[in-house]
Formats: structure tokens, C-alpha cells, sequence
């Protein structure tokens, strides 16, 4: 008998130092894994995201945007004209699913300049203060909270909440009855050993049936849930960490915490079982139990329903928390760029600026501009009107929403910003390209007379979609229309015709080349006055059209030139 109890103590003595031994292995795996991840989100800061999502995901990121739109945006039209998308994913080194689409939903909401209504704009001092070395370790250690906080899975968490919303309602007096039965079970044991066991086996069954029929409705809802959690818990981090740079952010997470505390509480009853099973003994026992009386089911209700209650307090604190993961986005954007300005805003109108990047090119050219009138832009064919546009409408954008410019200097109105660039034929609408290209800019000509503030547009190729005489006609009175009406406008044209008829109110600059060893260079430079040369004959001939073709063609256009008459 000794001998049997020894055993049983060696073998207890046994398990339980195994048992220890995995704990302290766990803790000092978890140990190194975290310092590996603060290491890693250390160094990645200010170097270009290497970051990778799904088209699926990509999809999902304007959830928060959709609904907090602002009052002005960038409109689709300008955002697939200046490939946004990119210059999106260029900027995007968010942890979380909320910094994801808080990022979107900013570089979307350009600020109009009116105190109380910019909300989504962040304070260049805090991007600035995490730009700063010795801010590194409270930088860190607030991308790992994010980085845990991370993501829901494919959908957005708004959507995920909507979803909350159309689980079945459930009273928890449902709930009553699988409570009672198995108590009421143990006391007939006391009075009947075979019916209390009768009694307890048909409550085991009767329980199983009725838990696992509603828990297959909830399982999907789990996920929220969990996630919920997750950002409860990067909010008391980021609250613990006392960042001066976030003292606003601080004092709206703290005020959620009554909330959160409600939220929380029992939390562990539901959510302890929806990941696989790690054979621990305890949360074997757990499961029985949770099966037996219903427990999570009970609490997912009450959960539920505070959820739903308090629908703006979670939107509050995916706000606050989005914003911290954007301004920390910026601040290492901010950092990869080369060189980067603050900007000056002027509401009397006009657009300067020194040093001028595209901010997606890896060798860009830069160019200065002073411009308090619109801009007429010509130059031969690839040799920079477009990129320049785009630059242009990219740095009043970056001073709008980011707060920082790809420029040594930016000064500017707030202006609300469209363009007509990059357009397309629109199969599905069955329009012609002519149709899309009017379309867009009679949006423009609305904006001009609707708007309350001023208008900065970029069109690349006025009515490029129809023919050359009624393209001169149409065009030379669209723009002085926008002009006519305080619009700023940056138009590029191969119609030489314009730089003459509209001189009276667009300054003439324009991008030049040379013919070096048969290639055509281009400098990439901004010139005042219009453009003298043409190199499309030229770019036939560089690219290995056959000689005569492009001698003929030169001829042709020559004797043009001369007599205005198009010879066979």
C-alpha cells in the first residue's frame, strides 16, 4: 500500500515538474519572439514597406472612410488619376486593421481649412515627435500593441459589427431551464441514486442538444468578439504608456474604460474555447462545464448586446486607435522620403512651391513653380507634363490631409482638388471616352460654380477624344470658363493654339528634350513660355520605324506648317 502511494506521489511529482518545465519553456519562447518582433518593427521604421495585402482585404480598407465622409473628398476620378492606390500602399506601415483604414480615410478627407471641421487631420507634432530618435523605445513599444492589436480577418471590424447585429436575439431566460436541470439532477441523487443519475444523464443530453444548436449560430460572431477584446487591451496600453505626443487620444481611451470593464468582464468563459485545444486538463473540464450550464452562451448574449448598446464607444476607440497607428505610418514615411516640408496655407489664392517631387520615383527631378494664375503645360510627347501634374496635385494633397509636402517649400490655399487625367472608355456604361472625358469635366465646371471655396484642378490633354478644330473650339473656352471663375487650373495640351488664345489668363511654361546620338533626352525640367519643338516623328524614328516613313512624315508636317493646308 506504502509502495502504491509512493508511486502515485513520484508520478504527481512527475507531472507537475513537467508541467513547470513547459511554462518556463513557453514564457521564454513568448520572451524571444517579443524581442525579435520590437527589434524587427524597430529597424523597418523609415525604410520603404515591404508590406503585403490581398486584392480581397484592399477591398475592404474604404470601410472606415464610407462612413466618415467628410464633406469634400478626393473624389474616384482624381484618385485613379494620380494613382492613389499606390502612393496608398507606398505610405501604409500600419500594424492594424484600424490604421489601415484610417490611412485611407484621410488621404481621402483633405482639410478645408475651417476650425471644428478637419477631424481626421493629425498634429504635425506628433508625427513628428515619433519621427524623433529619442522617442524609439515609446514608438516601439506602441507599434507592438498595434502589431497585436493587428487584424479580424479578411472583412473590416465595421462590417463584422454590422454582422453583429443580425444574430438571432436570444433572452438568456432561454438558458434557465439547462442552469437548473443539471442542480436539480445532483439533489435527486441524495433521494435516488438511479433516477438522480437518470435524470443527469438526460440533462447532459437534453444541454448538448440546445448549446451546440445555438453555439453553431455564434461561432461566427466569436471572431468580433475576440477582436473587440484585442483592441480593449492595445487601448490600456497605449493609455499605460503615457505618450505625450497622444495626451487627446489618452483622455478619450480613458474615458472608455467604464465600457470596457463592463465588456470584459466573464469574457474568458466565452472566448477560452474557440481555439484549438491545447489538452490542458483545466480547459477540458472547462468545456464540460461551459456545455453543461451554458455559460458562454449565457455571457455571449449579455456581450452581445452591450456591443450593440455601445456601437459609438467602439467606433471612438478604432478611431483613436487608427490614428495612432497612421500618425506613426506618416512619421516613418516621412523619414524614407528624401527631402519633405511643412506646409504654408494662404486662402488668397495661387500655388508655389520649390523643389517639387513625384514621390513614387526612385530618381525624381525636381521643380519650382510660383503660380498666381492657371498654368498652361506643353512639351513634346514622355517628357514630363504628366508626372508633373501629378506631383502638383500630389503635394496640394500631402498639405491637405498628411501635413507634410515632397518639397523643400508649399504655400497654398485650402483648396478643394479635382482632375481628369487618366481616363478610360467605360464599358460598362457604354460610353465612349469622349463621353467619360466630358462627363469628368463638366464635374469640374460644377464644382467651380457650386463651390463656397476655391477650386485646384489638373486636366492632362483637354478633349483629347475628338477631332482638332472642335478640340480648339471646346477646349480654349472650357479653360477660360475655369479661369473666368477663380479656378486654378494645370492644363497640359499638344495644341499649340492654346498657349496663343488663352495667354490673357494661363502663364505659358514647358518641358523641353535634345536630340543626343539619335535619342531623344529629356531633362525633365520646367520652363517658362510654350514649347517650340515636337519630337513625335523623332520618337518614330528612335524607336526603328523605317526611314522614309518618318522623312515623309516630317515633309508633311513641315509643308503644313507653311501653308495650313494638309497635302496628299
Amino acid at each position: 500500500m506504502k509502495e502504491e502511494i509512493s508511486e502515485g506521489m513520484v508520478f504527481v511529482v512527475f507531472l507537475v515538474t513537467f508541467v513547470l518545465l513547459v511554462q518556463i519553456f513557453c514564457s521564454i519562447r513568448a520572451k524571444r519572439n517579443e524581442a525579435a518582433l520590437l527589434a524587427r518593427l524597430s529597424v523597418n521604421f523609415g525604410k520603404i514597406p515591404d508590406k503585403k495585402m490581398s486584392p480581397e482585404r484592399y477591398s475592404k480598407v474604404p470601410a472606415y472612410y464610407l462612413r466618415h465622409r467628410p464633406e469634400d473628398e478626393i473624389d474616384d476620378i482624381t484618385w485613379n488619376d494620380l494613382d492613389m492606390d499606390l502612393i496608398y500602399h507606398r505610405m501604409d506601415s500600419t500594424q492594424s486593421a484600424a490604421g489601415e483604414e484610417y490611412l485611407y480615410a484621410l488621404l481621402r478627407s483633405p482639410a478645408s481649412g475651417v476650425p471644428g471641421k478637419d477631424r481626421l487631420q493629425i498634429p504635425t507634432e506628433t508625427i513628428r515627435y515619433f519621427e524623433e530618435e529619442k522617442n524609439r523605445s515609446v514608438r516601439t513599444g506602441l507599434v507592438a500593441s498595434l502589431h497585436r492589436f493587428g487584424h479580424a480577418g479578411k472583412y473590416s471590424l465595421y462590417e463584422y459589427m454590422e454582422m453583429l447585429g443580425d444574430v438571432p436575439e436570444e433572452s438568456n431566460l432561454v438558458h434557465a431551464p439547462a442552469f437548473l436541470l443539471p442542480l436539480v439532477s445532483v439533489l435527486i441523487l441524495f433521494q435516488s441514486v438511479q433516477a438522480g443519475v437518470l435524470c443527469l444523464i438526460c440533462s447532459l443530453v437534453i444541454n448538448m442538444i440546445t448549446y451546440y444548436r445555438r453555439k453553431g449560430q455564434i461561432d461566427p460572431y466569436l471572431v468580433t468578439l475576440g477582436y473587440l477584446l484585442r483592441m480593449m487591451k492595445c487601448a490600456d496600453e497605449v493609455v499605460k504608456s503615457g505618450c505625450p505626443a497622444l495626451s487627446e487620444e489618452i483622455d478619450s481611451l480613458k474615458s472608455l474604460k467604464p465600457v470596457f470593464d463592463r465588456f470584459r468582464r466573464g469574457s474568458g468563459v466565452v472566448l477560452s474555447g474557440t481555439s484549438v485545444s491545447t489538452g490542458n486538463p483545466l480547459d477540458i473540464l472547462m468545456d464540460y462545464i461551459r456545455i453543461l450550464f451554458h455559460l458562454d452562451l449565457i455571457r455571449f448574449n449579455s456581450m452581445l448586446r452591450l456591443v450593440l448598446q455601445h456601437l459609438e464607444e467602439m467606433d471612438t476607440a478604432l478611431t483613436q486607435l487608427g490614428r495612432i497607428d497612421t500618425a506613426i505610418a506618416l512619421a516613418s514615411f516621412e523619414r524614407s522620403l528624401p527631402e519633405t516640408c511643412l506646409p504654408e496655407f494662404s486662402e488668397e489664392g495661387g500655388l508655389s512651391f520649390c523643389d517639387m517631387y513625384h514621390p513614387l520615383l526612385s530618381k525624381p527631378v525636381a521643380n519650382s513653380l510660383n503660380a498666381k494664375r492657371p498654368v498652361l503645360l506643353t512639351g513634346s510627347n514622355a517628357s514630363g507634363k504628366s508626372t508633373f501634374l501629378k506631383g502638383t496635385a500630389l503635394c496640394a494633397i500631402f498639405a491637405q490631409t498628411i501635413g507634410f509636402c515632397p518639397a523643400a517649400s508649399y504655400r497654398g490655399a485650402h483648396y478643394r482638388i479635382r482632375s481628369s487625367m487618366a481616363l478610360r472608355d467605360s464599358l460598362s456604361n457604354g460610353e465612349s471616352y469622349f463621353m467619360v472625358e466630358i462627363r469628368s469635366l463638366k464635374r469640374i465646371a460644377d464644382l467651380s460654380r457650386d463651390s463656397g471655396r476655391k477650386v485646384l484642378c489638373f486636366v492632362d490633354e483637354v478633349l483629347r477624344g475628338t477631332n482638332t478644330i472642335e478640340r480648339i473650339a471646346a477646349s480654349s473656352e472650357i479653360l477660360h470658363a475655369l479661369a473666368e471663375r477663380g479656378v486654378l487650373c494645370f492644363a497640359a495640351t499638344h495644341d499649340m493654339e492654346l498657349t496663343q488664345l488663352l495667354s490673357d489668363e494661363y502663364d505659358n511654361y514647358h518641358f523641353e528634350e535634345e536630340l543626343q546620338n539619335g535619342d531623344v533626352v529629356f531633362s525633365y525640367q520646367l520652363h517658362r513660355g510654350r514649347a517650340e519643338t515636337r519630337n513625335a516623328i523623332r520618337l518614330l524614328d528612335a524607336v526603328g520605324f523605317d526611314s522614309d516613313v518618318t522623312s515623309r512624315a516630317g515633309k508633311r508636317a513641315e509643308e503644313f506648317e507653311k501653308t495650313g493646308v494638309w497635302v496628299k
